[in-house]
């Protein structure tokens, strides 16, 4: 969660699952980020450090069987967290979209209100009214053997806000799991519930 110069508070998946875990969390992240009171001084954790390596070796992976498979791939790097900035990196992954890229790492996708970086878009065989005869997908990596509802949380953000750029609603989700198996699982399955998790984290931080 931040608040940028402009007044405008942004947040993300991860924000959202906190709350669901702790709605007190949501109120936390609120007041550290309008400067009440600050989070506790940030401790290097070497265990915490190997799991992020693990987590980008294994994101690494799938990106790299993807290539294998002779998919065109567009990759792409975190940007600054300035408005300006996102608005650009999500203008970029929105080029690459329209370019039919089959795989596209690590796309932007920024509404000025919600952010998120998802892991992967992958394009499928299914038409929208503003791509053409092709459409996006999200898939993330998790180090866990089994999805987590937090997971579930963080790619319906990320497909409501794809939707709005393809014009289509993605018709599936997937989560490659630390054992290399894909999961892939309807959207219309979540997405109820994913609305009224968004509205109740809504009416408190908005």
């Amino acid at each position: 969660m931040q608040r940028h110069k402009d007044g405008t508070l942004v947040v993300s998946a991860t924000d959202l699952a906190g709350f669901l875990a702790c709605d007190h969390l949501a109120t936390l992240e609120l007041g550290r980020a309008d400067d009440l009171w600050e989070k506790p001084p940030h401790r290097e954790d070497p265990e915490l450090k190997l799991l992020q390596d693990r987590g980008e070796a294994h994101e690494r992976a799938f990106l790299e069987r993807r290539r294998a498979e002779g998919r065109s791939i567009v990759e792409f790097e975190r940007p600054e967290s300035t408005p300006e900035a996102l608005r650009a990196a999500e203008g970029a992954t929105v080029q690459a979209m329209r370019d039919g890229a089959d795989v596209i790492f690590q796309a932007t996708l920024f509404d000025g209100r919600w952010l998120g970086y998802a892991d992967f878009l992958l394009k499928v065989d299914r038409p929208s009214p503003i791509l053409g005869g092709w459409s996006y997908e999200v898939a993330d990596t998790k180090l866990s053997r089994a999805v987590k509802g937090g997971a579930l949380l963080q790619v319906c953000v990320y497909s409501d806000r794809l939707a709005q750029l393809q014009g289509i609603a993605p018709e599936d989700v997937h989560v490659v799991t630390g054992d290399g198996a894909t999961h892939t699982m309807r959207l219309d399955n979540y997405a109820a519930y994913y609305r009224m998790v968004k509205r109740r984290f809504e009416t408190v931080v908005f």
